[in-house]
């Protein structure tokens, strides 16, 4: 059954079944949204409705909910299919002309070996630099035949207008509260407290909900009752606090940086929804209620929003402009606990 496994999203895989039914089929596409909801799994699926051996007859499979398993299907499930590729540029800030060039359209204006369309799933494609944009304008003005271009984003404003004007937009979002803590209940042993937690700061984020075990968990809550307690006097107690994050430039160091500014993020909001009168039940950080309200009798509303603001600012320096993550972090840690 073509989108089996995809939890959610009923509305865009019911606006790509239709497209092919009605033949409607564009040369390309733009899935844009938050990180790591579904948009790769639905490309690769969308791949497999547009190259199915079943030719006309798949919109009737797709709508009865019976499973393909042809010779195409397999292949591109497997990642082995000739014409359809997926192009993803980990580690790689900024993505050249040349990378484009050589990983994309030479492919994509092959003439198809196998399928009915050549399909180029192009991965975080925010990364695209200006020049590897304008670049690639061209191949969206003038596609080579049977082919379809899937560029996935979750930054879809950092891409030329020209670039989303020629693309067909769909957008998706996280999945509700509701359709998470009911997989939760599924998979994992959490508590109702943990799971809690582990959905709301995944944004929506099944496999990154999934992702935050006990263990994890348990880092959060040391992380946010440190910061809580530090004393912007004391030299010591910030220095201290930043050498324990991880301030390396590997994927995994950035992946887990990133993660504390998401946790330290929703902390502040539980801040500022306790101080303007909302329970318990809205928070985030639902097991750590008296630290926060505690802290909430010192803290104005406005002084809270302020050092939300400073975050944000601090994480577009850290993540987007490549500056000194010591020095940032200690501005920030400074600035959150004064």
């Amino acid at each position: 059954m073509f989108f089996k496994n995809i939890i959610g999203h009923e509305f865009q895989k019911k606006a790509l079944i239709r497209t092919v039914r009605e033949s409607r089929i564009s040369h390309a596409y733009l899935f844009f949204g938050p990180d790591g909801i579904g948009k790769r799994l639905i490309s690769v699926e969308f791949a497999k409705i547009l190259n199915c051996l079943r030719g006309e007859s798949i919109t009737e499979e797709v709508s009865k909910g019976e499973r393909c398993d042809c010779h195409s299907c397999k292949k591109i499930e497997k990642g082995i299919h000739p014409d359809v590729f997926f192009v993803e540029y980990k580690g790689i800030k900024n993505i050249r002309v040349d990378q484009i060039r050589e990983e994309v359209e030479e492919r994509l204006f092959l003439t198809p070996f196998e399928g009915r369309f050549k399909v180029a799933i192009v991965d975080e494609a925010e990364r695209m630099n200006p020049n590897a944009q304008n670049a690639f304008l061209k191949t969206l003005e003038e596609p080579p035949p049977d082919s379809v271009i899937i560029l996935i984003s979750s930054r879809p404003e950092a891409l030329l207008p020209t670039i989303r004007s020629r693309c067909q937009l769909l957008e998706f979002r996280g999945l509700s509260e509701e359709i998470m803590l009911k997989e939760f209940r599924k998979r994992t042993d959490l508590s109702p407290d943990e799971a809690w937690v582990a959905v709301k700061l995944s944004g929506g984020s099944l496999g990154k909900a999934l992702g935050l075990d006990k263990n994890v968990l348990s880092e959060r809550k040391e992380i946010i009752l440190k910061l809580s307690e530090i004393n912007p006097k004391y030299a010591s107690q910030v220095l201290g606090f930043v050498e324990s994050m991880p301030t390396g430039s590997s994927s995994e160091d950035l992946e887990k940086l990133m993660f504390v500014f998401e946790i330290i993020s929703a902390w502040l909001r539980d801040l500022v929804l306790i101080k303007i009168g909302f329970d318990e039940d809205h928070l985030s950080n639902r097991d750590l209620v008296s630290p926060i309200r505690k802290l909430a009798e010192k803290w104005s509303v406005d002084n809270i929003l302020d050092k939300m603001k400073f975050l944000e600012n601090a994480w577009y320096a850290v993540f987007r402009m490549n500056a000194n993550k010591q020095i940032v972090l200690e501005n920030l840690v400074l600035k959150i606990a004064e």
